[in-house]
């Protein structure tokens, strides 16, 4: 089969244009990926940058949203096992929160156990958690739903809420920020620390208004669902995933730069690459690119509404960027609050929320945090096969601004920053990450970020900010948030794409809209009222 007998080419080789691709190669539609690497898997990507043997996740490492997308769970998982996809699940010790005051707070799969160790610090806070947990019953179909279909008009949840004091009631708390939503909840300092840091894992800021709604998936899925992650690496989805394409129908081409979007008539029929290739695709065309590459690099200005292009302009990825570091270790660390936190494959370090909100004034400001949080894992705990018979792989990293107030370069101190600001707090946390431990080390930081991927704009690795502006209907571009672009005949996937960034195989969510327009599958003409009788 050449390039140009393919019914759908997809620009971008990332984690959800592979699931997108292996939907519709399922479905019998031949699908082209075209990806600018020589790997693919976007930020799901595993790869020896330290020693021989030695496997890091170089992104996004835990897999839980992934396993609640019914096409993935369904259709494709089945498929990718006989390519080489195994999931590891967490049965017991799930996340460790380490603390130098008392035992610290840890995650289970069973919200019980999870339970007595708040209460260690707050038996109301125990109970509260409890109860959070508790209400996702009434919610959880609405929940996978919302996910993995097209999103819902705004209104609709204030419809399905509004109408009576208990519905007002928690529309009001969905309406609070993560901090406001905390201190109403949690008493006890630490407990507050503990859920206030977990909030902000996807880089939503602490007072960023009416994020709140997210405490009531993000605390019970974790027990609901568990997590999990592929043995041999993150990045075994992704190739589990090129596998199953290149034999089923598709193929998945790699070091190919796309350098523009054929559009003819308003019309995409294909793709030209930096080399002056064009390839044209017999049905329709899928940009898993962010929105700026989309529709400013790949399209020249007549080629676009200048309403489109001033939206995808203002489109923001945020001022937030990591500092991380990879280690091959001999040992795996060991936790001062003993054995059971230990035992966990990661864990996020917070201090106090004093602390949290220090680090996110000093990213405002443009400094380096001085005594951030960390999040750190573990990998080889649960997949011995990451690393050398009896050796560990470990990562620690933490949020930093993008740009420097005062002009600097975060890769040429990124390494410095990592040692004598991230090490040194997370050798307060443990009693073996001395320099003897540690036998090689890789550090990432912003500009890294974003060679590596261009969809990391300025080194952003969430596929744009999650503000009310840019979250469900308004992902990307209002209006056109249901996979299908401005330009005819051109899809959109992606983290840009709703429900947002993280390791959940939206692609699927693209392969179905088209599946639907090809007449492939029905669509869900119940999504609306079912959504509403879930809330």
């Amino acid at each position: 089969m050449s390039n140009h007998d393919y019914d759908i080419v997809i620009a971008g080789g990332g984690h959800n244009a592979l699931a997108c691709a292996a939907l519709l190669v399922k479905h019998g539609v031949s699908t082209l990926v075209v990806e600018r690497n020589d790997w693919v898997g976007g930020g799901v990507l595993t790869r020896e940058v330290t020693e021989p043997g030695f496997k890091h996740d170089l992104y996004g490492s835990s897999h839980v949203w992934i396993h609640i997308n019914p096409a993935f769970r369904n259709e494709l998982q089945p498929e990718l096992e006989k390519y080489g996809l195994k999931y590891i699940w967490s049965e017991d010790h799930i996340t460790g929160h380490p603390n130098l005051d008392g035992q610290g707070i840890i995650v289970y799969k069973d919200v019980d156990k999870t339970c007595d160790t708040i209460a260690e610090y707050s038996k109301k806070d125990a109970v509260r958690y409890k109860e959070i947990y508790s209400e996702f019953a009434e919610i959880e179909a609405g929940v996978v739903k919302g996910m993995f279909s097209p999103p819902s008009p705004p209104s609709n949840m204030f419809q399905a809420l509004e109408n009576n004091s208990e519905g007002l009631r928690r529309l009001r708390d969905y309406q609070l920020s993560s901090r406001a939503f905390t201190f109403k909840n949690f008493e006890d300092p630490h407990v507050r620390a503990f859920i206030l840091g977990w909030a902000t894992a996807p880089q939503t800021l602490p007072d960023q208004e009416a994020t709140a709604q997210g405490f009531y998936v993000m605390i019970p899925s974790i027990h609901y669902y568990g997590q999990a992650i592929p043995e041999g690496g993150s990045g075994m989805l992704s190739v589990s995933m090129q596998r199953y394409i290149d034999d089923n129908g598709g193929k998945v081409m790699t070091g190919a730069t796309v350098d523009r979007f054929i559009i003819e008539n308003n019309e995409c029929k294909g793709i030209e690459l930096a080399d002056g290739t064009a390839i044209r695709a017999k049905r329709a065309v899928v940009t898993a690119l962010d929105p700026q590459q989309t529709f400013l690099r790949c399209m020249q200005d007549h080629e676009v509404d200048v309403r489109v292009r001033d939206i995808v302009k203002s489109f923001s990825f945020g001022n937030v960027t990591i500092a991380r570091a990879h280690c091959a270790l001999h040992e795996a660390p060991e936790f001062r609050n003993g054995p059971d936190m230990s035992a966990t494959p990661f864990q996020r370090i917070f201090g106090t929320v004093a602390d949290i909100d220090k680090q996110y004034s000093e990213i405002a400001a443009g400094v380096p945090p001085s005594d951030p949080f960390l999040w750190s894992a573990c990998w080889t705990k649960m997949d011995p096969t990451r690393a050398p018979a009896g050796k560990h792989t470990m990562i620690f990293d933490t949020f930093v601004p993008i740009d420097l107030v005062n002009g600097d370069n975060w890769e040429e101190i990124g390494p410095a920053y990592v040692r004598d600001v991230l090490l040194r707090n997370l050798r307060r946390h443990t009693t073996n990450m001395t320099d003897d431990n540690i036998l090689a080390e890789f550090i990432d930081t912003g500009p890294n970020l974003a060679r590596s991927n261009w969809s990391f704009v300025n080194g952003s690795t969430t596929g744009g900010e999650r503000v009310l502006a840019q979250i469900g209907a308004f992902r990307p571009i209002p209006g056109f948030a249901e996979y299908r672009s401005p330009v005819v005949n051109l899809y959109m996937t992606g983290p840009s794409c709703h429900p947002g960034g993280g390791i959940c195989a939206m692609g699927t969510n693209t392969a179905t809209a088209i599946l639907e327009d090809f007449d492939i599958l029905e669509p869900d003409h119940d999504f609306q009222a079912n959504a509403n009788q879930d809330r």
